[in-house]
């Protein structure tokens, strides 16, 4: 009989998890395409720190540090980064990589996909894909490509796939 409780209580427990990452997984969406690149997440993230090495202006500026509130908001679990854009149109995108702990433990494939935009909303709202027109979108989408993208393709000798 206790045996039984624990199984349900397990089930119960595992079901709550499930449906809260679907719910909470979905509800960003993502602005343009997921971006591939053929090399593990490992090299990727060392591909960005070098990035930020480099290129330390697209790193968050003090000024806009307080708007970098993701782990608040419930997306903690969420693997992420944000980059910073001062010339104009002054914003940040907020990427995060794509996929399961499987996918994300890939030695071949990563994924990363831009997931919302800071433009300097004085309420600190983030844009999500639902809130810009297409043309915005393209925009956007391009940027992230010629400033970003081609520099991790760069530092990982390797072409991102859309």
């Amino acid at each position: 009989m206790i045996e039984q409780k624990k199984i349900n209580l397990k089930i119960a427990i595992l079901q709550t998890v499930i449906c809260a990452l679907i719910v909470g997984c979905g509800t960003l969406g993502k602005i343009g395409y997921e971006r591939d690149f053929p090399v593990s997440k490992k090299k990727l993230e060392v591909a960005i720190d070098s990035l930020y090495s480099q290129h330390p202006e697209y790193k968050i500026p003090d000024k806009w540090k307080a708007f970098d509130g993701w782990a608040k908001s419930g997306y903690g679990f969420l693997e992420s980064r944000i980059f910073y854009f001062k010339s104009s149109p002054e914003e940040m995108y907020y990427v995060t990589f794509i996929g399961d702990s499987v996918m994300l433990a890939d030695p071949n494939k990563i994924g990363i996909g831009l997931r919302a935009i800071y433009n300097g909303d004085a309420n600190g709202k983030w844009l999500l894909g639902n809130d810009l027109d297409s043309k915005e979108k393209d925009r956007i989408d391009k940027r992230f490509d010629n400033e970003i993208i081609s520099k991790l393709e760069q530092y990982t000798n390797t072409k991102a796939s859309k």
